[in-house]
């Protein structure tokens, strides 16, 4: 009875939806968007017995366009050049710098960890995610490093390396100081924060991966090409950092649309979403890049598009209660829902669905393809 309600609902909804689209979906230029679109998307439904808040900010880049983007992962590092920051990056205790075709992965520490750290079965870190914050402010145990600084350690780092990179927070999680289970006493002397980040190209984010938006099976290249565009880091602080960093290297540019549909227009569909009880939170809404394949017999392997990426907790049983127990990008968290990206086509409106199963879906959407044929 549950799952008809969620269904009749979303129906009903669908139905208004469709009819508001009809007569507002006028695109409109990245300047006008800039002004017109509210900074916030802050309301609340009632979905098959839940209520579901959503208060996230909607971010439009201040660039003067979003160009189509042609990329390929980054180059490795020549053999040589990986010794140099080996050097670099070498302190007393567990210091390391790897690169690859894969990755470039930098730990160094500015002292000795305790021998139990790693002992599951002896220590353990509680952690939460951080959902709301100010920049400004330190929210990690007994460590007065904040949200920004932490950040900026995630990008200095990788910049000593290429420096034209630049990356910033997709998501937090705030880990206190790892304790021993029994007796509660702490092992270090600081909290540390673990954030996701995603690269920003020219000041617009790579937001989201095709490679992530879908939850049936997967390609076996999935996992790989989905990390490029982000960086996982552990910062404690300016002396103890992990960071892994997948990064996309800028190839040519495809054209320039100038025309993008106002996310008022493509936000029926993702409340459609939340009232067929799939969607149970809504972390980020961001007008920026999705990543997308290109059929064979392109010049090119990979793409960047402008698109409206908004990341969700989603849940495949409308019926489903979220029990805390499922990932968030392969750690388990304080959420069930599974964490992926609604890729929405910023020049058609059209959503990616997460059941889909069709065998193109990887691929750049055919409205695109008139700048990548040019």
């Amino acid at each position: 009875m549950k799952k008809i309600c969620c269904l009749l609902l979303a129906i009903m909804f669908s139905t208004l939806c469709v009819s508001a689209a009809k007569t507002e979906a006028t695109p409109v230029s990245i300047k006008e968007l800039q002004s017109m679109t509210d900074p916030v998307w802050e309301q609340t439904y009632e979905a098959c017995g839940r209520t579901i808040r959503v208060n996230t900010a909607i971010v439009v880049p201040e660039t003067e366009s979003i160009p189509l983007l042609a990329v390929k992962p980054m180059e490795p590092l020549s053999e040589e050049e990986v010794q140099k920051y080996e050097e670099l990056f070498r302190t007393p205790y567990n210091s390391k710098f790897l690169n690859d075709k894969y990755r470039t992965y930098i730990s160094f520490s500015d002292h000795e960890g305790h021998p139990d750290l790693s002992n599951a079965e002896k220590v353990t870190t509680p952690h939460r995610p951080l959902y709301e914050y100010d920049r400004d402010k330190a929210y990690t145990e007994d460590n007065d490093l904040t949200v920004a600084e932490a950040e900026n350690l995630v990008r200095e780092n990788i910049q000593k390396v290429f420096p034209g990179v630049d990356f910033r927070i997709d998501k937090i999680v705030i880990n206190d100081r790892t304790k021993y289970r029994k007796s509660g006493k702490k092992l270090e002397a600081k909290g540390y924060y673990e954030l996701d980040c995603v690269q920003v190209i020219d000041g617009i984010p790579v937001a989201g991966s095709i490679h992530d938006a879908y939850r049936n099976d997967r390609t076996k290249h999935d996992h790989i090409i989905s990390k490029y565009g982000t960086a996982s880091a552990e910062v404690t602080d300016a002396g103890k950092l992990y960071g892994y960093y997948s990064i996309w290297d800028k190839t040519t540019e495809l054209g320039i649309p100038d025309r993008f549909l106002p996310f008022d227009v493509v936000k029926p569909q993702i409340e459609e979403m939340i009232m067929s009880g799939n969607i149970r939170h809504v972390f980020s809404v961001d007008l920026g890049y999705a990543q997308y394949d290109l059929p064979e017999g392109c010049k090119y392997e990979y793409v960047l598009v402008p698109a409206w990426v908004v990341s969700v907790g989603w849940m495949d049983d409308p019926e489903e209660e979220d029990d805390g127990a499922t990932s968030v990008n392969g750690s388990d968290y304080a959420m069930g829902c599974t964490y992926l990206p609604i890729i929405v086509n910023a020049l058609t409106g059209e959503a990616t669905n997460p059941p889909d199963e069709k065998g193109d879906r990887m691929l750049l959407p055919a409205s695109w393809m008139q700048w990548v044929e040019e």
